[in-house]
Formats: C-alpha cells, structure tokens, sequence
C-alpha cells in the first residue's frame, strides 16, 4: 500500500484496547501508550483502503473478433463483348455473322440485278462483236443502231443496279419494329445494325451507310488505290471489312463513319 494512503502519525484510540491511546507512527502501531487527555480519544485511524480489493471491477475485455480474410471474387467466365445503347446493354455481333449476313446481302442484291442483266443481254443478242475492231483507238465495223443498242444494254445495267441499290437494302433496314435496322441477310443470322444515338435506322441513314459508305466510297476507294498500286485499293477495303476482327467494339469503317453498331438479338 503506498504511504499516502495511511492516516498520518499521531495519537489515536488503541486498537488493542489496552490503553485509551496508542501511537501510530504513520506505517504502523508502536508500543507508546497514553491516557486520553480530558476523557476523550482521538479519531481512530482510517483503516488502509485496499483499492485493488474495494475498486469496482472492470469489466472483462470483449474476445477478439476474428475477421476472416477477404476472398477472391468468384471467377465469371467472360462474355461477348456488349455496348450500351440508350442506356440498354447489347452484345455485339462477332465477325463470321457480320460476314455472313454480307454475303446473303450480296447474292440476294445480285437476284434482283439479275432480270436487269438478262435483259441487257436480250438487247444485244443482235450485235454483231466479231466485225468490232479498234483502228487509232476508235471503234469501227459496228452500225449506229448496234452502238446504241449497246449503250442501251449498259445504261439498264447500270439503273438496275442503282435502282437496287437504293431500294432493297436501304428499306428492309428502316422497316419499323422488331425488324428495324436489318437487311434479310442480318435477319437470318439474327443480328441487326443500330445507331450510337439509340434511335430508329430510317431510311437516310441507312442508305448513307449501305450505299454511300459501303458503295460509292469503298468503290472510289478500291479504284484508286489499284490504279496506283494495282492492289493497294483492294488491300484497303479488306482491312476495313476485317476491322471488327480486333476492334473492341467489333466495330468496322462504316460503322466509325456512320456511328452505329452491329449487335446480336
């Protein structure tokens, strides 16, 4: 017990009862013993508080909480890649669907320019080719009748052509509904091309994208380049068809040049 803790030393009434006082010399009692002045006694001693015995208990420490370690994240196999369009998340359509759809797309654009062709062919059944011969690059030994039959033949090509070209593509991918932003080719195989913006593929903007895009620019595009680097044109428009394969977005030229994406239903 610490000596700040005892009563002081002094007189005080004796605990052994053998005298009226007794000294205590502030650690303990001593032998010397008096008689209480006037009859009275001193207060007795405090008695040393044990406050390890009178402090009030603490209370016990809660048990250790045991945390266990973070764990990984379950493993998630990954997916397609998607884009989100109109707040929508789509997965976008892979390379082989993309090519497929094309190929469709160009034999059915090819059945409906075939009556034009075989009807140019009608036209000039009658021309005589073996009599043509060029002499200082000029045509001679065909008739006028047989060079405006030719021309005509080549001009019903030609409308044919673009006459499909601004028909059959352009509005099977504007018809509205379930069926809106596909060609028959993108209906089979189940894909469909949409608009960053999230709105409808009208008749407009498909026909900039199938038409002037895939048509009139890849075309300028590949003459160009062949005529300068015989192959180079051709090299170009592969490239840009084969784009998807290692796009993120499996994107291709147009698709950069129009804004959209080709995604799978």
């Amino acid at each position: 017990m610490a000596e700040d803790e005892a009563p002081v030393p002094g007189w005080y009434a004796d605990p052994r009862g053998e005298a009226s006082l007794r000294w205590w010399n502030g650690r303990a009692w001593t032998e010397q013993t008096a008689a209480s002045p006037g009859g009275g006694a001193f207060a007795p001693p405090v008695a040393p508080v044990d406050r390890a015995s009178s402090a009030p208990a603490e209370a016990a420490p809660p048990p250790p909480v045991v945390v266990a370690p973070p764990s990984a994240p379950p493993l998630v196999a990954a997916g397609p890649p998607t884009v989100v369009i109109a707040g929508q998340t789509r997965p976008l359509s892979g390379w082989w669907a993309r090519a497929g759809a094309y190929i469709i797309d160009a034999l059915i654009t090819f059945a409906f320019t075939l009556p034009f062709i075989i009807a140019a062919i009608v036209i000039v059944a009658g021309v005589d080719f073996s009599s043509i011969k060029i002499v200082d690059n000029q045509i001679e030994g065909i008739s006028t009748e047989d060079q405006a039959a030719v021309g005509g033949a080549v001009l019903l090509v030609f409308f044919g052509a673009l006459l499909v070209a601004f028909t059959y593509q352009p509005i099977t991918m504007a018809r509205k509904g379930e069926q809106n932003g596909r060609t028959w080719g993108m209906q089979l195989l189940g894909i469909r091309v949409v608009r960053e913006n999230g709105g409808a593929m009208t008749y407009g903007p498909a026909l900039v994208r199938q038409f002037l895009v895939m048509g009139l620019l890849y075309g300028f595009i590949s003459g160009v380049g062949n005529s300068f680097t015989i192959i180079g044109g051709t090299v170009a428009i592969a490239l840009a068809y084969l784009w998807p394969l290692w796009d993120k977005e499996n994107r291709a030229l147009q698709d950069f040049i129009c804004s959209t994406h080709v995604v799978r239903d």
